[in-house]
C-alpha cells in the first residue's frame, strides 16, 4: 500500500507542470513568440489562482 501512495503523490505533485510552463514561457520569449509566451504566462497565473499550487 505505501507504493500506491508514493506513486499517487508523484502524479499529483504540482511542481512538474509549473516547471514545464515556466520553461515554455522562457523558451517562447527567447524565440520572440509573443502569443505563446503570454499564453504560457497566463497558464501559470491560472494554475496559481486555481489553488492547485
Amino acid at each position: 500500500m505505501p507504493q500506491l501512495t508514493r506513486a499517487r503523490s508523484a502524479f499529483t505533485e504540482p511542481l512538474l507542470p509549473v516547471i514545464g510552463l515556466a520553461l515554455l514561457a522562457v523558451a517562447a520569449a527567447a524565440l520572440e513568440a509573443t502569443v505563446l509566451c503570454w499564453a504560457s504566462v497566463g497558464a501559470l497565473a491560472g494554475f496559481a489562482l486555481s489553488g492547485s499550487v
